[in-house]
């Protein structure tokens, strides 16, 4: 008695790689609701809130799926994500205005770090795996 296997590799390839871009895709989503709702600043504009959202969805790269989520558009976000010194360019000192109206001039400014990208990175990068699978689940479970 034989047996005959059917060979559909290409096609649970295919499906694979759809539930990876639909997990990344997920987790990114995740990671961006995170961050505006824990982010430890003041939000006095809403300028950097507003900037954090996916910058590329997920796509095909080499062998594997990449994204890139974050905030965009925004000079100050990293000094706020990892903290930093402020010192003139071209002048020699900073000048600005205090909430009181009166001005403060300085040599610089210290930022302290107020991350907000990667603790939402901590909590949901985990959920990855679980994110391809339901994505790959949904698409009819095992089978190609």
């Amino acid at each position: 008695m034989s047996q005959s296997l059917t060979w559909n590799g290409d096609a649970l390839t295919a499906k694979m790689r759809k539930a990876q871009i639909a997990g990344v895709n997920a987790t990114m989503a995740d990671c961006v609701v995170h961050a505006k709702v824990n982010h430890t600043w003041k939000n006095q504009s809403g300028v950097l809130e507003g900037s954090i959202d996916i910058a590329e969805y997920a796509h095909v790269e080499g062998e594997g799926v990449s994204g890139v989520w974050g905030s965009k558009d925004v000079k100050y976000a990293r000094i706020h994500e990892l903290g930093g010194v402020i010192r003139p360019k071209n002048k020699q000192a900073l000048k600005f205005q205090l909430p009181d109206g009166s001005y403060r001039i300085v040599k610089s400014v210290t930022i302290r770090k107020q991350p907000y990208l990667r603790p939402a990175a901590d909590v949901h990068y985990p959920d990855l795996p679980l994110n391809i699978r339901k994505a790959f689940e949904a698409q009819g479970g095992s089978r190609a």
